[in-house]
């Protein structure tokens, strides 16, 4: 699996950007991480049909997605990015991605682009999750990490750096 990022335009397979897995992290799924389609994209969503014509308006490319639990077992991290035809609409899709009205936002120190939110435990899951959100050149990212309450911020701070360096590098 090859990649490779110039001037913002990343080219080959996108599973290549995902950040890299801590040594002492269990992979949940595909090693590598697993590449989605448009159609598993707009499943994330409510409004599915809606999503769909998003993507098709924005020229989507391809997408990819990876999960991991952190060695000592507190956290489960997933990583999503989605690639576009162009960074306007990488960062189109990253501006259409609107908080619930109970996610608290907190910033990446370093990042003002990037979106950070502390959003409440789910009984349903028994656990609490930190989102942030933004992108790099052509493509849209995501990184979550889901816990105990309360979740460490620096946790999904440290996994966003790590992700965004992937983004700008390649390496």
């Amino acid at each position: 699996m090859t990649g490779k990022v110039a001037n913002g335009v990343h080219s080959g397979d996108l599973r290549y950007f995902l950040m890299a897995v801590p040594s002492d992290a269990s992979v949940i799924g595909a090693a590598d991480g697993d590449t989605v389609t448009k159609q598993v994209v707009a499943a994330w969503y409510g409004n599915g049909a809606q999503v769909l014509k998003q993507l098709d308006a924005l020229h989507f490319q391809a997408g990819a997605t990876r999960r991991y639990q952190t060695g000592d077992g507190k956290y489960h991290v997933m990583v999503r990015m989605l690639r576009f035809s162009t960074a306007d609409s990488a960062k189109a899709w990253a501006g259409g991605d609107k908080p619930a009205a109970a996610w608290k936002a907190f910033a990446v120190p370093g990042y003002p682009d990037e979106k950070a939110y502390d959003i409440a435990m789910d009984p349903a899951l028994g656990e609490a999750r930190l989102r942030a959100v933004g992108f790099r050149g052509d493509v849209f990212f995501e990184v979550d990490v889901f816990g105990e309450p309360p979740v460490d911020h620096a946790v999904l701070i440290d996994r966003v750096r790590k992700q965004i360096a992937r983004l700008d590098t390649g390496s």
